[in-house]
């Protein structure tokens, strides 16, 4: 399949419509085992592919996701990290969505490779791209740019970039772009505590945190129903729990139930005392207390 591949490419390359060519490839990619596309990707041939996202024609658009999001898959993370920065960079920055899912995707794979890290940290604009990625409207472009940023975060290193730089800046300028996006930074937040203690203490130094708890007490019952569930996403981690014990959050949350009589912030009362296996108050939170 290697060389009908190269002549696929090679016609594209020297085509002006190349649709009909990119399909034609697309169902060789589909048909080509991982590592059979690993003896014929190249940096030039894959830069070809790359070129043409950078056009109004959705169908060519998507052909070329299809292609890539295969042939990709056949470089090693590393390879990606070092030969297609500019590529990446560019994906983050297009105006159709499904590239930016694919961008990222493939960027997750470089946050999670141990080589890889160091090339992502090495590339700030990159990172601030990925950040900004989080406000789109999208939710799966959303989701794609926290579990980026999550797996660059497994490293002390990459704990170090997002909350010891600029970065953390570029964090609090986005939140400020809605409500919901505001909640998105929060998920990454609590999806980070909740990996070890010594993440807990980078994300509660950023002030976040403190920020997020201050929600709970907020005039918006929709808001305060969110941050919630954003605490009791918290709370399922031992050393989450006792942040929020040493926080003074049962207090508070005690204050709430006086207050608001609200059977969501009794459920999170009883979460924190119980622990995880008290299941019903995720499923809960955003539907009760309502009125």
């Amino acid at each position: 399949m290697a060389a009908p591949i190269e002549s696929l490419l090679n016609e594209i390359c020297e085509s002006e419509d190349p649709i009909e060519e990119l399909k034609s490839l697309r169902t060789a990619v589909l048909a080509t085992p991982v590592s059979g596309l690993r003896q014929v990707v190249s940096g030039a041939r894959l830069e070809i592919i790359f070129g043409l996202l950078n056009t109004n024609d959705k169908e060519q658009i998507e052909v070329c996701v299809e292609i890539l999001s295969r042939v990709l898959q056949a470089l090693e993370p590393i390879q990606l990290a070092q030969n297609y920065k500019t590529a990446l960079q560019s994906g983050l920055n297009h105006p159709n969505d499904s590239v930016k899912v694919l961008t990222l995707t493939q960027i997750g794979r470089v946050a999670g490779h141990a080589d890889g890290v160091t090339q992502m940290l090495n590339s700030a604009e990159i990172l601030r791209d990925v950040i900004q990625c989080i406000s789109v409207e999208r939710i799966a472009v959303a989701k794609e740019a926290i579990a980026a940023l999550s797996k660059l975060s497994n490293t002390k290193a990459g704990l170090d970039a997002l909350f010891r730089s600029d970065l953390l800046n570029k964090l609090k300028d986005v939140m400020l772009t809605s409500d919901i996006i505001r909640y998105r930074v929060y998920e990454l937040i609590v999806e980070l505590s909740t990996v070890s203690p010594v993440s807990l203490g980078y994300c509660a130094n950023s002030g976040l945190i403190s920020q997020m708890l201050e929600e709970l007490t907020g005039d918006d019952v929709l808001v305060r129903a969110t941050a919630i569930e954003m605490v009791t996403s918290l709370a399922q981690s031992q050393h989450g729990r006792q942040y929020l014990a040493q926080q003074g959050i049962m207090d508070k949350i005690s204050n709430m139930i006086i207050i608001f009589k609200a059977h969501n912030y009794l459920k999170l009362k009883t979460y924190l005392n119980e622990g995880p296996y008290y299941v019903n108050a995720v499923s809960s939170v955003t539907t009760e207390g309502a009125d």
